[in-house]
């Protein structure tokens, strides 16, 4: 496996700034949470006609798990301070242009907007809204399962970080070096 040096930066300073971690890369996780995502598409379609909120909500989880799938393979992961917008910033950093996963965004804001409403303009989701998003949600865990399949997207390295370990290798090498 190799790296994927597109959006390198960003994550980078994502890490840095700990809204993303580095873990281990595990590949049951990966598979669960493309598996979740999946049975939240199909329970969103059992459940439009009746609950559009929860249909919408469960399309952006599906969409949200299957970008978080991405991350978990690269060895990555969103910290409590990062949330599901250190996710989106991820995917959008090293995945622009991707179908589906650049509505990941839209559907975030969206689902914000109906779960914790302006209550002056309170803007319910309809089934046309929830129908839209079980389709983008599909299309993100589809682009996911593709991507995941690439030899390049490997696990997640930053060239500062391993500067900045390699640095302070050194500093601790050049403490224990005995003086003359």
């Amino acid at each position: 496996m190799g790296r994927w040096a597109k959006g390198a930066d960003q994550v980078t300073a994502l890490i840095e700034a700990r809204h993303l971690q580095q873990v281990v890369s595990d590949p049951d996780t990966v598979d669960a949470l493309l598996v979740s995502a999946r049975r939240h598409i199909a329970s969103a379609r059992l459940t439009v006609a009746q609950d559009p909120e929860a249909a919408y909500s469960l399309a952006y989880d599906a969409a949200r798990k299957s970008a978080t799938a991405l991350l978990n393979h690269q060895g990555l992961r969103p910290t409590t301070a990062g949330g599901h917008l250190a996710v989106v910033d991820t995917i959008r950093a090293q995945f622009p242009g991707v179908p589906g996963l650049t509505s990941l965004d839209r559907l975030r804001r969206r689902r914000n907007q109906a779960e914790y409403p302006d209550p002056r303009s309170y803007d319910p989701i309809t089934a046309a809204e929830a129908k839209d998003a079980i389709s983008v949600a599909d299309g993100c865990v589809s682009s996911a399962e593709r991507l995941l399949q690439l030899d390049e997207l490997g696990v997640f390295s930053s060239v500062r970080a391993s500067l900045r370990g390699a640095v302070q290798e050194r500093l601790v090498e050049d403490r224990e070096r005995p003086t003359p």
